[in-house]
C-alpha cells in the first residue's frame, strides 16, 4: 500500500483535497486497497476549507515522513502557505530524494512547489486564473498553462480542481496498469482521459474586466451580440478608431488579434448553449459561426476539442 501525504491548510480547496483522495481510495485490487491517505497541516491543527467545512490534520508536516508521496492542493489559501519556510524545507529535501517518491500538486498548488524552487527549468501547469501571477513569479518555470496536467520527472501537476481527478487516474494507471484506473473512473462516473485543455473551461469575463473603457464597451457588444458580422472594419467604426489603433488595443488590454477575440467569444458562447441542450443549428446561428465546419475550426483552435466531442462530453 503506497501511503500519500495530503497537505490541508486554511482556504484550501476542498474538491482539491477530496477528489485525489477519494480517487486514491477507490483503486482497490482484489478488495484490498492500493493506497492510503494521510492529511497533515503544517502545524497539525485543524483547517477550515475555502467552503468552510473543518478538516482535522491526522499529523503534521515533517520533514521525517514515510509517505512515498506529498500531494499539495490549491485554493485561496496557497498564497499564505507560499511563504511557509518549513514547507520549502520539506518540499525541497522531498525533491532531493524522490527515488521513486512524487510531488504531486493540484490548482493553484503549483505554485508552492514554484516557490520552493522544485519546478525551476521544468514543465508544469496551475489553474488558468493563475497564469499571470505564475507567468510573473516564476519565469524560471516552462508554464504549460493550457494543460490539464503535466508529468516531469517525478513531479506532478494538474490545472485545477476536477483535473485533480484527472492526474490522479493518470497516477493509478502509471502504477497499476489502465483497468485499474478504468474500474476507478467508472466508480466515479467520470472521464477516463478527458479530451481538450483547460482553456475551454475558462470563459470571457476575464476579458470584460479590462482596464480600457473603449475596449470594455467593445466587449460587452460582443459578447451580448455574438452573432453580428464583427469584422475588424465594423469594430473599428464601432469604437471610432482606425483599424490599426483597435488591433493595437485588442493586443494590449485583451492579448489576442480582433478576429481571434470575436471567435473566442463565439466559441465561449457556443459552449455555454451546447451545455443546455439547444440543437446545433440554433447555436450556430446564434453565435455567428457560419458552418458546422468553421465551428469546428473554431473548436479546435480555441479549446483544442471537435464539436462533436464537446457535443458528446458537455451537452444536457
Amino acid at each position: 500500500m503506497r501511503l500519500i501525504d495530503i497537505l490541508i491548510f486554511d482556504d484550501v480547496n476542498l474538491l482539491d483535497v477530496a477528489g485525489p483522495a477519494q480517487a486514491f481510495a477507490s483503486a482497490m485490487l482484489d478488495g484490498q486497497c492500493l493506497y492510503s491517505t494521510r492529511f497533515v497541516s503544517i502545524d497539525g491543527a485543524p483547517v477550515t476549507s475555502s467552503c468552510g467545512l473543518r478538516m482535522h490534520a491526522d499529523s503534521t508536516l515533517t520533514l521525517n515522513s514515510d509517505a512515498m508521496d506529498l500531494l499539495i492542493p490549491g485554493g485561496q489559501g496557497v498564497d499564505a502557505i507560499m511563504q511557509s519556510p518549513l514547507l520549502h524545507q520539506v518540499i525541497g529535501e522531498w525533491n532531493k530524494k524522490l527515488k521513486g517518491r512524487r510531488l504531486i500538486s493540484v490548482c493553484s498548488g503549483s505554485l508552492v512547489l514554484a516557490s520552493a524552487g522544485v519546478l525551476d527549468g521544468l514543465k508544469a501547469t496551475t489553474h488558468w486564473t493563475r497564469s499571470q501571477q505564475a507567468l510573473r513569479q516564476f519565469p524560471r518555470v516552462n508554464w504549460l498553462i493550457d494543460e490539464l496536467y503535466v508529468f516531469e520527472k517525478d513531479i506532478f501537476t494538474s490545472a485545477g480542481v476536477t483535473t485533480g481527478i484527472d492526474l490522479t487516474l493518470a497516477l493509478i494507471q502509471n502504477d497499476h496498469g489502465g483497468q485499474c484506473a478504468l474500474d476507478v473512473a467508472r466508480e466515479l462516473v467520470v472521464y477516463m482521459q478527458r479530451d481538450g485543455k483547460q482553456s475551454q473551461f475558462a470563459g470571457v469575463v476575464d476579458v470584460q474586466l479590462q482596464p480600457s473603457d473603449t475596449m470594455s464597451v467593445l466587449v460587452q457588444a460582443i459578447v451580448e451580440n455574438p452573432e453580428r458580422e464583427w469584422s475588424v472594419a465594423q469594430m473599428a467604426a464601432f469604437c471610432h478608431l482606425t483599424e490599426r489603433t483597435l488591433t493595437r488595443r485588442c493586443h494590449k488590454h485583451l492579448n489576442l488579434s480582433p478576429k481571434r477575440f470575436v471567435e473566442k467569444v463565439r466559441v465561449s458562447k457556443a459552449c455555454e448553449w451546447i451545455s443546455t441542450g439547444m440543437p446545433l443549428g440554433l447555436v450556430i446561428s446564434r453565435s455567428g459561426l457560419s458552418d458546422k465546419q468553421q465551428m469546428n475550426r473554431a473548436f479546435k483552435r480555441q479549446i483544442g476539442t471537435s464539436v462533436s466531442d464537446y457535443v458528446g462530453r458537455f451537452s444536457a
